[in-house]
């Protein structure tokens, strides 16, 4: 079970003065279950590979490129039962909010599926728990929710579809710390529960390092690198040449290790952070 992108290339207005090559034979492949992020700088093309993964951008024609999902090469044809599997949220979903309430707009996407009244019911109601919302909410105008509430009522959108995949496109952009972390704590608990495969594209390095137990690092249309945390974030170096970083914490203990050795710089996370200083107060090695 597995989402895998073969071969894939992407130029943008091919032919014309605008020409622009986004993506560079680009080979990967999600499973099941993992909770994968992305990052690199603006233009890297992690956006344009997201949009791959469910069809909103098919591979060019007359090329070698596939994008295979549980074993499903993705064509025009199959393009809408693929994104019953392959559930993608934008960068500002909420933007893309129109029904009168909180409980239509959740439940838009079942009404071709001919649920009765009580199973679609119980589909919205966990949906909008996964996420973090009150059964209370759902009657509510969209339009009188908070910027966070109503990030939340987008991706529960898409999740009420029960995906085997789940693409978020900087879920956690511009919203408040308690936002934030109640998005990231949501990806960990749908992966938790239903064992979902959930994507993340974010340029916050301690957003990623958070959640994720696998990076994907892009450049200049290609995947430069891909590994777990402690891979990716102990490359400061070839990090820093791409443009990136690592996370503000990670770079703290980097710079004690250096004049402390005996404390650990394989520090990625505040959690991580606690571990080695109780350690130390301890009186052990960290």
């Amino acid at each position: 079970m597995s989402v895998k992108i073969e071969n894939i290339n992407c130029t943008y207005m091919p032919k014309t003065p605008f020409e622009k090559t986004a993506l560079y034979d680009i080979n990967v492949e999600i499973k099941k279950g993992e909770l994968v992020g992305i990052i690199g700088h603006t233009g890297s093309g992690k956006s344009t590979l997201l949009q791959h993964f469910n069809g909103l951008i098919m591979p060019p024609k007359n090329s070698d490129g596939k994008v295979i999902i549980d074993g499903e090469v993705l064509t025009k044809k199959n393009v809408r039962e693929i994104r019953k599997k392959v559930g993608y949220v934008f960068q500002y979903p909420e933007y893309q909010l129109f029904e009168e309430t909180v409980y239509k707009d959740i439940a838009f996407g079942l009404k071709k599926l001919k649920l009765t009244e009580e199973e679609e019911r119980s589909a919205v109601l966990k949906a909008a728990v996964t996420v973090g919302l009150s059964e209370d909410i759902l009657e509510k105008s969209v339009y009188d929710l908070s910027g966070g509430q109503k990030r939340r009522v987008a991706i529960a959108g898409v999740i009420v579809m029960n995906p085997d995949y789940l693409i978020l496109d900087e879920p956690a952009a511009g919203l408040d710390p308690a936002g934030k972390f109640d998005i990231l704590s949501f990806a960990k608990k749908l992966r938790e529960e239903r064992g979902t495969a959930v994507v993340i594209v974010s340029h916050s390095m301690e957003d990623i390092a958070e959640i994720a137990d696998r990076i994907i690092v892009m450049n200049d249309g290609r995947i430069v690198m891909d590994g777990s945390p402690c891979e990716i974030f102990s490359k400061k170096e070839k990090l820093n040449e791409i443009g990136l970083s690592v996370p503000e914490i990670t770079d703290l203990f980097i710079r004690l290790n250096a004049e402390f050795p005996w404390i650990s710089k394989e520090v990625y996370t505040v959690e991580d952070s606690v571990k080695v200083l109780a350690s130390l107060l301890d009186g052990g090695d960290a």
